[in-house]
């Protein structure tokens, strides 16, 4: 294991661990839906649950949390499940718990075409700031969908 991953684990406070195991489960949900659902319709849905009393409290304690703390559980749980290409898992579960905080968070992927590879990425914005990302970092993709 690198270093950095060390530390990060590190981080997490005993606290931390009973969320971030809920976080690894709805990212494991959220890659089997991606699967099964078409984007559009998948994200409609999380957004309409997000607004139910019964779902909105899911996962559990997801209320006592800041954001940048959620940006990196989130991430931590991506990572865990998906590895590499962890984008889009990650700013489901963010567009997921902003929203259920009634917050006016939005999802957006881009593409981009380097040599003859094409590349995608998914992010979350909050009242027009990048969330998780650099906005450099998101400044190479065109927008290709927003929700």
């Amino acid at each position: 294991m690198r270093l950095s991953k060390l530390r990060r684990l590190a981080e997490i406070s005993p606290k931390d661990w009973p969320f971030l195991t809920q976080l690894v489960f709805c990212s494991l949900t959220v890659g089997v839906a991606v699967r099964l659902v078409a984007l559009p319709r998948l994200i409609a849905c999380m957004a309409r649950c997000a607004e139910s009393r019964w779902l909105r409290c899911l996962p559990l304690q997801h209320g006592w949390y800041d954001v940048a703390r959620l940006v990196t559980l989130a991430d931590l749980a991506a990572r865990v499940i998906h590895g590499q290409g962890r984008c889009l898992a990650r700013s489901l579960l963010l567009f997921w718990l902003l929203k259920a905080r009634g917050e006016p968070a939005e999802l957006l992927i881009g593409i981009s075409k380097e040599a003859a590879a094409l590349y995608s990425h998914a992010w979350i914005e909050l009242r027009s700031k990048v969330i998780g990302d650099t906005p450099q970092s998101i400044g190479r993709f065109a927008l290709l969908l927003h929700f």
